[in-house]
């Protein structure tokens, strides 16, 4: 488990690395409006990829990991329902084009006919991850992860080169160039692998692949809408520059859910293998062990973000950006808030009981588009953030209600003694922001990698963070125990 979270943590690095590549060449090479463009375009495309892509992974990873059904059948099913939103999603790119572009103003019509071809390649791609996951074959999803974003990379020559007077056009071509390559490599690191898929005897009814396929998009659209609907609220009430503004903060904001999602990624299959096994007390240790990883190693980078936001964007950007600093400081904890709800959400769901995740989803869509265009009016992007910020916090905080009620307490006592150390941090990072500017991107980068390994050394030295402690309960691999009567019966 632990091997497989450091691959795929690796992996989610990769892909925002390369994905802040891109944003800072596109964010000098392109002016603040034809940003503001590009911003829209793939937070529409994200909206539709976790629809896309989420449902069906989990789906996956959960079923076959489970190892009651057989895993052939689960994943002809599942693909079969996700090809159906596959279509859905590329006739409303493909022929709700002109609806697009006059919802969101200027000539955006073509660019939402061509994105709407990236929606099958991802949606063949996130079944290869599935899979992987449900094998636990960690490596292999992790392989690529990494492979996808280096090779998307090669959208910034082929924009230079090819596409200079449309670098939307070029953004597009290259991400869908990219995930095709990727999908070829994954089809063939999957193939010796379809021999270990697992034969259980209990039928997988397509009421099975629908549900679990439909449960989990609703899931990660409601994830995907609190954090990308407010990109679109602004792009349509407010000056297009002021959606560029947004974007640079956005981009930023979101680091640490695309962290937490390796987190997600790991614990389903995991857990859901533990259950199945009747190894509750094993699994519930599982999610204590990543929520404390959570708060001691990802929440810093959330504190630090916001703490010094107008720095950080002045120097990745321009220091016209440092207008959305106080936006920043709002959304960097507005996706890790997010991103443990994602977390929490998929251990609750590993028990094959989805109704309160189906319930948060529907209560979030209903409420967030609103309260979003309602702040914008009200506040401009300050607002809008401000509002994410709450609606996660909301989220998580019912979420890991929830999950004690059900689940078992997964917040451990030095869990609790890193949110305050990270409390203390930000209160300090803000402090010394006041009177300390780092100019230039690579040095504040230094900056924040001293700050980041003392932090964590203080937590290590005062046992908040127990490596030996922690490296014991991560590392048992919950492989196949024997079939008990316990396990006989929580199959049944």
């Amino acid at each position: 488990m632990s091997r497989g979270l450091a691959l795929n943590l690796i992996g989610n690095v990769a892909f925002f690395v390369a994905g802040y590549a891109i944003h800072w060449f596109l964010g000098g090479f392109a002016s603040p409006a034809d940003y503001g463009v590009v911003g829209t375009i793939i937070t529409v495309l994200d909206f539709e990829y976790l629809f896309v892509s989420n449902g069906a992974r989990q789906s996956l990873a959960r079923n076959i990991a489970s190892r009651r059904h057989d895993g052939r059948a689960v994943i002809a099913r599942v693909c079969t329902v996700q090809a159906a939103v596959v279509a859905v999603f590329f006739l409303v790119d493909f022929a709700g084009a002109p609806l697009f572009s006059g919802l969101f103003g200027g000539d955006l019509e073509r660019y939402f006919r061509y994105a709407a071809f990236l929606v099958p390649a991802n949606g063949l791609y996130v079944v290869m991850l599935g899979v992987n996951d449900g094998l636990q074959r960690f490596a292999g999803s992790a392989f690529l992860s990494t492979f996808y974003p280096i090779v998307k990379l090669g959208t910034i020559p082929l924009i230079i080169l090819a596409f200079p007077h449309d670098p939307v056009i070029g953004l597009e071509a290259g991400y869908c160039t990219a995930m095709v390559l990727t999908i070829l490599v994954g089809l063939a690191t999957l193939a010796p692998a379809w021999t270990s898929l697992p034969r259980g005897d209990t039928p997988f009814t397509w009421r099975d692949a629908a549900h679990g396929t439909l449960s989990f998009s609703l899931f990660f659209i409601m994830a995907s809408l609190v954090l990308s609907a407010d990109t679109l609220v602004v792009k349509a009430e407010l000056p297009d520059r002021m959606a560029g503004y947004y974007t640079g903060a956005m981009n930023f904001g979101k680091t640490t859910y695309y962290l937490l999602q390796a987190f997600a990624v790991i614990i389903l299959p995991v857990v859901s293998r533990l259950l199945a096994a009747g190894r509750r007390d094993k699994a519930i240790g599982k999610a204590r062990g990543l929520l404390l990883l959570a708060f001691t190693l990802v929440a810093p980078m959330a504190v630090t973000i916001s703490a010094t936001a107008a720095d950080l964007l002045s120097a990745f950007y321009s220091p016209e950006y440092a207008a959305a600093a106080p936006a920043l400081a709002c959304l960097a904890f507005s996706g890790f808030f997010m991103g443990v709800t994602v977390v929490l959400n998929m251990t609750l769901n590993a028990e094959r009981d989805t109704r309160f995740s189906d319930v948060l989803s529907l209560v979030s869509l209903a409420t967030v588009v609103p309260l979003f265009a309602v702040a914008a009016r009200l506040g401009g992007i300050t607002a809008v953030a401000a509002a994410s910020m709450t609606a996660t916090f909301i989220a998580m905080g019912v979420s890991y209600i929830e999950t004690r009620r059900r689940f078992g307490d997964v917040m451990s006592r030095r869990a609790w003694l890193a949110v305050a150390c990270d409390a203390a941090l930000w209160a300090a990072a803000a402090t010394a922001g006041r009177f300390v500017h780092v100019d230039g991107f690579l040095p504040l980068m230094a900056v924040y990698m001293v700050v980041y390994l003392a932090f964590v050394a203080l937590l290590v030295a005062t046992r908040i963070l127990d490596i030996r402690r922690l490296r014991a309960m991560m590392s048992e691999r919950p492989g196949a125990e024997p079939a008990t009567a316990t396990n006989r019966k929580d199959k049944r």
